[in-house]
């Protein structure tokens, strides 16, 4: 269950900051720089969080520098400059910041000069947990989701993916209300989860603590300043990624509603339908009650679906999942 797992993760989290080492600091202070500023160094350092500070002269060959000593405990080496600037291993300091200090010492306790040099990208993650995050939602959910509650489909995608899932006790009770409006049982567990949570105002946001593991948070959508997309862009052509939508047919639709006949065309090209519920909402589209029609003629299915959206206001577009397999994303024009 998710709120038992959340729990425990609590638990492991509050755990792990108690049993961390400590960090000692040896400054070298280079020539020229004034006697009376140790002092007023020494309480600085010790305000930002070091477990020792130790002023000594510098040598030519001082560096700054980070040993692991084990066990969680660090002793770092770092230069004082006569412009009152203090030099860590990737990091440079004036002595008024003291919570820049307190930042970079948090790093060093949670991992030392691999916590330091990490270089993030997307959500706030390295390439390598990016593709590893991506790589465990590929799994598809495996079970038919539509009616069932987001909190049903969530306990299904648990069973199919390695990343633990954080969410409130507030958001979980919107999950076990809201309803899942598009079958997902053949759709990525990323994507799924992306999708099904928009309607319900929610969003699924990758997130790492300092020196933890890599955790999905399920949050309030106002709150998600970068959410976990719903479907990626492909890297091939449209025909490459969905050959389907490219096959002739014979055709005539007369005055059914947009969503009856997009599901039935889904159906053929056997791919996944998703809707865009809340720009439908927004834009005040009633997809199961704006009406399409189509002359009886020879067409392919993406020519069909773009005529027959569009008269709907809305649009297509072919994207893939973390599985690298197609589905239909349907938004409303002009957004």
């Amino acid at each position: 269950m998710i709120r038992i797992l959340l729990t425990i993760l609590a638990l492991t989290s509050s755990a792990s900051l108690a049993l961390a080492g400590r960090v000692t600091l040896e400054v070298a202070t280079e020539k020229g720089v004034a006697a009376t500023s140790t002092h007023k160094w020494v309480q600085a350092l010790q305000s930002a969080g070091f477990d020792d500070v130790r002023l000594r002269s510098g040598n030519s060959g001082d560096a700054t520098a980070i040993t692991d000593k084990g066990s969680g405990n660090y002793h770092v080496i770092a230069l004082l400059t006569p412009r009152e600037v203090l030099h860590t291993p990737g990091g440079s300091f004036k002595i008024t910041d003291v919570a820049g200090m307190r930042a970079w010492l948090d790093k060093v306790r949670a991992g030392g000069k691999q916590e330091l040099e990490r270089n993030e990208s997307v959500f706030g993650l390295t390439s390598k947990e990016f593709i590893a995050l991506f790589d465990k939602l590929a799994p598809s959910v495996g079970a038919p989701t539509k009616d069932t509650t987001a909190f049903e489909t969530m306990q299904k995608v648990n069973q199919r993916v390695t990343v633990p899932f954080r969410a409130s006790p507030a958001i979980v009770a919107r999950m076990k209300q809201g309803k899942v409006l598009d079958e997902l049982e053949e759709v990525s567990c990323g994507t799924a989860v992306a999708a099904m949570l928009r309607p319900l105002g929610l969003a699924m946001v990758p997130k790492r603590e300092l020196g933890g593991q890599v955790e999905l948070h399920i949050v309030d959508a106002a709150d998600a300043k970068k959410p976990w997309p719903v479907g990626w862009a492909p890297d091939g052509n449209p025909g490459q990624v969905a050959p389907t939508m490219f096959q002739y047919l014979e055709v005539e639709i007369a005055d059914i509603p947009v969503q009856q006949a997009t599901e039935a065309i889904a159906a053929r090209v056997k791919l996944p339908l998703l809707w865009d519920h809340n720009g439908a909402v927004a834009k005040r589209i009633e997809i199961a009650e704006v009406k399409v029609k189509h002359p009886a003629r020879r067409t392919f299915y993406k020519k069909l679906l773009d005529t027959i959206l569009f008269q709907a206001k809305l649009t297509l577009e072919i994207k893939v999942d973390e599985a690298g397999h197609a589905l239909l994303w349907i938004t409303p024009l002009g957004k």
